[in-house]
């Protein structure tokens, strides 16, 4: 089970909350204070607190090092991401800091009954360490309500398998909950797990024979 352990100082503006789920992980999370000043003024894009939170997915049986090899691909998260139609990229070469994704057609529990509406998110890659298997991205325009939304995405290696991180921090999002966005998080990554551990599951069986 992966563990998230924060704890709250005086200045936290919310209660920590705990949920478990059966198949993921303990997620425990807080709104997170403005702190920096320059010149003893708060600049602007900091007066706004912000949302921090962890997912976990497992996947049992899967080499850290294979899993690593589908998430790399920066430009190719529609293969696994749930009601994402579409990934394309915009700038740069995918898997190399600076690139910049256009992510369109998934649903959010904000999303309403709009059927003539479109999520999109325009998504840049800040890091990626092939060694550790980690990277980092943040979402630079898109009609989602989101601002200063970064995530960080780590493959953990395990006795019997592998875990898929996923770390994110948001200022606090037009027309969204916590429990809304821990839900989409949560989710989503669990259905990429599930289908990441069947085609390797599939590449598996037809190497076996």
């Amino acid at each position: 089970m992966c563990r998230h352990s924060d704890s709250l100082d005086s200045t936290s503006l919310l209660p920590m909350q705990v949920f478990t789920t059966h198949h993921w992980m303990i997620r425990i999370y807080k709104l997170k204070p403005p702190k920096n000043r320059i010149r003893g003024k708060t600049k602007k894009s900091e007066l706004q607190p912000k949302w921090e939170g962890k997912a976990c997915a497992k996947l049992a049986g899967c080499k850290a090092e294979q899993v690593w090899l589908l998430l790399q691909d920066f430009f190719g998260l529609d293969k696994w991401f749930p009601s994402l139609t579409t990934c394309l990229p915009i700038e740069g070469v995918s898997g190399q800091p600076g690139c910049v994704r256009f992510c369109a057609g998934f649903k959010t529990p904000v999303s309403g009954n709009d059927k003539g509406s479109m999520n999109w998110t325009k998504q840049k890659l800040l890091s990626i360490d092939p060694n550790e298997m980690v990277f980092s991205y943040s979402i630079v325009d898109g009609n989602v309500g989101f601002n200063a939304y970064v995530s960080t995405v780590k493959v953990l290696s395990k006795e019997h398998g592998c875990d898929i991180e996923w770390k994110y921090e948001v200022e606090l999002a037009k027309g969204w909950t916590l429990g809304d966005l821990d839900f989409f998080i949560a989710s989503g990554l669990q259905v990429m797990a599930q289908r990441m551990e069947a085609a390797l599951q599939v590449f598996q069986a037809t190497m076996d024979q």
